[in-house]
């Protein structure tokens, strides 16, 4: 009884222990000024894991990240200062909550039906241009989606200065029925 008591101990703090600390990954900058030394930082909102609308760098220039090393992922990505950027993000943002009513024939089906099409028209998952103004050298943004209520609800992509809160510029999209292409 006392080994099995053990056994259960030591899985448990095997997976607590895989979960906590095994899946965390660490923050490493990647530049795409090469040897240009006024550069701005964008930091992107990824909140794709707690279901939340997100957003996650695609491209600049046509030019993906590599692939980071094991443990790590690019955070923040440094720009060329000082002059218009068009960068390719992934904005990301699916309805999670819905109920089912059974047992209540056609006017079940009916409410099941409005809360299917409710989650398809709110759901965004698509490659988004963004054109962002020329920024600052050695200042530091995030970059963050927003998906705003209603049916379909606006869709707005912000970029903000860290340091001082303001608001550089925001860039409304709308998406195609089923959220996979913008217009």
């Amino acid at each position: 009884m006392k080994l099995r008591t053990i056994t259960y101990l030591l899985v448990f703090v095997f997976l607590a222990s895989f979960v906590f600390v095994g899946c965390s990954t660490t923050p490493v900058p990647y530049s795409f000024t090469a040897n240009d030394q006024s550069f701005s930082s964008v930091s992107f909102l990824d909140q794709s894991q707690s279901g939340k609308p997100s957003v996650n760098f695609v491209s600049f220039n046509g030019q993906p990240l590599p692939k980071p090393e094991k443990q790590t992922h690019w955070d923040p990505i440094n720009f060329p200062a000082g002059r218009e950027l068009r960068i390719i993000v992934h904005a990301d943002f699916r309805t999670n909550s819905k109920t089912t009513l059974s047992g209540f024939g056609l006017l079940g089906d009916i409410v099941n039906v409005a809360q299917d099409i409710r989650a398809v028209t709110r759901n965004v998952d698509a490659d988004v241009e963004f054109i962002c103004p020329p920024l600052e050298a050695g200042r530091n943004y995030r970059l963050t989606f927003t998906k705003e209520p209603g049916i379909p609800g606006k869709n707005i992509l912000t970029l903000t200065d860290t340091e001082t809160g303001r608001v550089i510029r925001q860039q409304e999209f709308e998406v195609v029925f089923g959220g996979d292409s913008t217009k």
